[in-house]
């Protein structure tokens, strides 16, 4: 026991202090497809399925079936990030044409889990993973933020966890995991926006750091009617935040910056000894947070309850997933997933040249390999072909100008996992 907590609290204290310094834009908006190692090789499916300890992200009811295990992991993540602009049809231009790229297209995103069984039919979990989020950095100012010096915006999501998974009877489980979070973000270069549409415009552009903290619970159930077959379905709250202090000029309510619900339901089966398959759906709840869901011109001003915001709207996923047992020793790993609608709406494309969600699908692979019965070397990869959103943005003679984002995406993982007592006499 002493060894287990030990392990634990040194990763953890290292995770933190990881994911504090870590930047990056997600997949599915601002969201990673998954957290844990073997789950991102699946494209993020699993919710019938735990995979790891990491499935305290996914689905905690998922644990009863993990055992004693630490996980480790660190992605490399590649977001390429271009904004192109086209010349005013009348009058002066009120974005700077042109093609402008975000630089900073290297980041690390590390995440921990920890998972021990109490006893047959009940486990406890802990767990340190984020998000990126809003990330850009342009060199020059590409929007309707002036001509001058460096724009863009950074936004990270921290959060921790612990769960607890119950078994009930041999085929049906349950788990919740509240989840503690912490986030902060700086905008820069905005100032000439601030002070045309900002209730507060001193407390909306260059004003570094603000951070704001919350909570949240997930929740989850898995059933088995039968032994190859699996069902699991997982809700994550609403997580309400503190407000960003140093920028209530910006979002919506005053600096209000809640982390949307999202809900995952998914089926796993289990088509020979060797081969399982996993087909999941997700909703990402964008549009109860109003700092994301407002238009650009929603009436209100920067700060206000109907100030602008990103207008996205709520997104869906498909997850499919196949996990094949090459040997006692290695297990390969692929996936596909689609998100639809596109997150955004054309009307906002000019706001999201600062972040610029618009990834749709993403393949992804992995493996495991068993180096003995305690230790497991973990690798996922993910790549995202180039997602783009258009549409126009008025400018100042009364005409418009043609606005174009665009983004691809390359991630590579490494983990580790170690099985406590026995350990395992295949790769699992």
């Amino acid at each position: 026991m002493r060894k287990h907590l030990r392990l634990a609290v040194s990763a953890a204290a290292l995770t933190m202090m990881a994911t504090l310094a870590g930047e990056a834009m997600a997949t599915e908006g601002y969201f990673q497809h998954a957290y844990g190692l073997r789950h991102k090789a699946l494209a993020g499916a699993g919710a019938a399925s735990a995979e790891d300890a990491t499935a305290i992200s996914l689905n905690p009811a998922g644990l009863v079936d993990v055992g004693d295990q630490f996980n480790m992991g660190v992605s490399f993540f590649m977001p390429f990030r271009k904004a192109a602009i086209g010349n005013p049809t009348v009058g002066l231009a009120s974005v700077v044409p042109g093609e402008h790229k975000s630089k900073r297209s290297f980041f690390m995103v590390p995440t921990l889990a920890y998972s021990r069984q109490i006893d047959a039919d009940s486990a406890f979990a802990f767990s340190i993973f984020g998000n990126g989020g809003m990330n850009t950095t342009y060199k020059t100012r590409p929007g309707p933020f002036g001509s001058m010096g460096k724009t863009g915006v950074d936004l990270m999501q921290m959060f921790i966890s612990a769960a607890y998974a119950r078994k009930f009877g041999d085929n049906f489980s349950m788990g919740v995991a509240p989840v503690f979070a912490l986030q902060r973000f700086k905008a820069y270069g905005i100032q000439n926006v601030c002070n045309a549409v900002s209730r507060f415009p001193t407390q909306c552009s260059d004003r570094g750091y603000s951070y704001s903290y919350g909570a949240g619970v997930r929740v989850g159930l898995q059933l088995k009617p039968v032994e190859r077959l699996s069902f699991g379905l997982s809700y994550q709250t609403k997580m309400w935040m503190t407000k960003f202090k140093k920028y209530r000029g910006l979002f919506a309510e005053r600096g209000d910056f809640d982390i949307p619900a999202n809900l995952q339901v998914g089926v796993a089966y289990q088509l020979t000894d060797d081969l399982k398959v996993m087909l999941d759906y997700r909703r990402i709840f964008y549009s109860d947070v109003k700092a994301i869901a407002n238009g650009p011109n929603p009436g209100g001003q920067g700060g206000d309850s109907n100030g602008p915001g990103f207008h996205w709207r709520d997104t869906n996923t498909i997850k499919v997933g196949m996990e094949y047992q090459a040997s006692e020793d290695l297990i390969l790993r692929m996936g596909y997933s689609y998100m639809w609608p596109q997150v955004m709406h054309k009307d906002a494309v000019s706001f999201n040249i600062l972040a610029p969600g618009v990834i749709r699908h993403q393949i992804t692979g992995g493996a495991t390999w068993r180096i003995n019965a305690n230790n497991d070397i973990d690798f996922a990869f993910m790549v995202a072909p180039r997602g783009k959103r258009s549409g126009v943005t008025p400018d100042m003679g009364g005409g418009t100008q043609s606005v174009g984002i665009k983004m691809h995406q390359f991630e590579v993982s490494l983990g580790w996992t170690y099985n406590f007592g026995a350990g395992s006499a295949r790769a699992r």
